[in-house]
C-alpha cells in the first residue's frame, strides 16, 4: 500500500484525513486485554460510527456532545480516536483529556489509561501516515502541524487559563471534588 510509493502513501493520507471511518477501519488498532492477542484491528460497529461522526462534527461546529456510555461500548476509544485522527491530520487543534485521577488519563503501559490508547494506534500505524510526535507526562505534541493534546484529574483546576478545541471529561461521574 503506502509504502508501495510516495504516490500510494500520499493518496491514503488524504484518504484517511478526509474520512476518519476509513482511517479506523483500515489503519487502527485497539485493545481487548481479554483475548490471547489483545492488540487487534479497531473494526466499528454502527454504533459506533455514529457517534464517532457526531463527536467530529460537534468539535468541528463548536458544539458540545455528551456520550452517554456503558461498559464494553468503546466510548472512551470512540472519544480518544477522533482527538488523534484530528491531531494527526488538522493544523493547529489543542484538545484536552481528563479524568478522575491522572493515573487514569496518562500512565504508561497500562491499557485503561487514556494516553495509553493513543501510544497503542500511534504504535501500529504505518510509518509513513504517523506524524513526528514529542511525547511526554501528560502530553502529546504533533511536530508536523503544531496540534497538541494534554491531560489533567479532573479538579476545580481543570483547564484553567487555556483554550481548547476540545474537551474530553472522561469517567464524569466518578469526580468526587466539588467542581464549580
Amino acid at each position: 500500500w503506502g509504502s508501495m510509493s510516495r504516490e500510494n502513501a500520499q493518496t491514503l493520507w488524504i484518504m484517511c484525513s478526509r474520512d476518519i471511518l476509513f482511517w479506523i477501519n483500515t489503519f487502527c488498532m485497539t485493545h481487548d486485554p481479554r483475548l490471547a492477542n489483545p492488540v487487534i484491528p479497531f473494526n466499528t460497529y454502527e454504533f459506533q460510527d455514529e457517534v464517532i461522526t457526531r463527536i467530529e462534527e460537534a468539535i468541528d461546529t463548536g458544539n458540545d456532545f455528551l456520550v452517554e456510555k456503558t461498559r464494553d461500548m468503546g466510548g472512551s476509544w470512540c472519544c480518544v480516536i477522533v482527538f488523534l485522527h484530528q491531531f494527526i491530520f488538522r493544523d493547529n487543534r489543542a484538545f484536552l483529556m481528563s479524568s478522575s485521577k491522572e493515573d487514569r488519563v496518562d500512565k504508561r503501559g497500562d491499557p485503561s489509561s487514556l494516553m495509553y490508547k493513543m501510544d497503542l494506534v500511534l504504535k501500529y500505524m504505518p510509518g509513513w501516515l504517523r506524524p513526528s510526535v514529542t511525547r511526554n507526562k501528560l502530553a502529546f505534541r504533533n511536530e508536523d502541524n503544531g496540534s497538541t493534546i494534554d491531560g489533567e484529574s479532573t479538579t476545580g483546576d481543570i483547564g484553567r487559563g487555556g483554550r481548547n478545541t476540545a474537551t474530553l471529561h472522561d469517567e464524569f461521574t466518578q469526580v468526587v471534588e466539588d467542581v464549580k
